[in-house]
This record gives C-alpha cells, structure tokens and sequence, in this order.
C-alpha cells in the first residue's frame, strides 16, 4: 500500500509537512522514509508544519520517528534552519506553545521551533531563519 506524499518541497528551501491523522503500520516504514528523503537533499531548510501535533493509533510510527529523529539529530541540527507549526487555534496554538518551550529548554530539539496562527506568519519566520 502507498500513501500520498506528506512533504510538499515545491517551495524549497521551504519544506511543508502535513502531519497525517493517523499512520497505519504498513505504511510507516514510507512516511520515516520521507523525513530521509528530506535530509538526503543535504541543503539547509525550514519545515512549516501543519496538521495534528503527532497521528493518533500510529504507534509503529511514532517508535521509527523517535528512533529516526536521535539517529539523525546532528543532520537535523546541521541541515534544518528551523521548524514552524501553523495553528489558528487560539488554545491549541498557546498548548502547543508552551510544549515548544519546553522541548527547547531541554534541548530536545536541534533547531529553533515556533507556533504561528496563520501561513503568512510561518513564511515570514521560515524566510528570517534562511537569512540567519
């Protein structure tokens, strides 16, 4: 079984991910498979993300993209300028927010992250990280 592409790179170094709802096992090997198709590029970007925070009833899914992100943490830190979630969700935005806050401030993530309500938002951060 093939899943449709979660990654738009049509907009490079502006890389887009939709996070999906729910990833079934047949299907996760495919999806990490994307995230190494990102890093194979070996050029700086930044990930815009939109979607649910994690797929539900993906737990496959969710043990290969754990594995993947510390296996490939010094590519993610080298290669991504950034990650950006979209979020019109007042309350969502500020939950997520406060979970972004955290993450950083237990260096978990190799790349700086922000939550924004709307797309105009994430490309002005997304184009200010490319500059840096």
């Amino acid at each position: 079984m093939t899943s449709p592409p979660n990654f738009d790179h049509s907009s490079w170094p502006i890389a887009r991910y939709r996070m999906p709802d729910r990833v079934p096992d047949d299907l996760a090997q495919e999806s990490i498979a994307e995230f190494d198709a990102l890093l194979a590029r070996n050029e700086r970007f930044v990930l815009i993300m939109h979607g649910p925070d994690m797929p539900q009833n993906s737990k496959l899914f969710l043990r290969l993209y754990r594995e993947w992100f510390k296996r490939n943490r010094a590519a993610q830190q080298r290669l991504c300028a950034g990650a950006v979630r979209v979020e019109p969700d007042d309350r969502r935005r500020a939950s997520l927010t406060v979970k972004a806050i955290s993450l950083l401030n237990k260096a978990f993530l190799p790349y700086p992250y922000r939550v924004v309500a709307n797309n105009s938002a994430a490309v002005t951060q997304a184009q200010a990280w490319l500059t840096e």
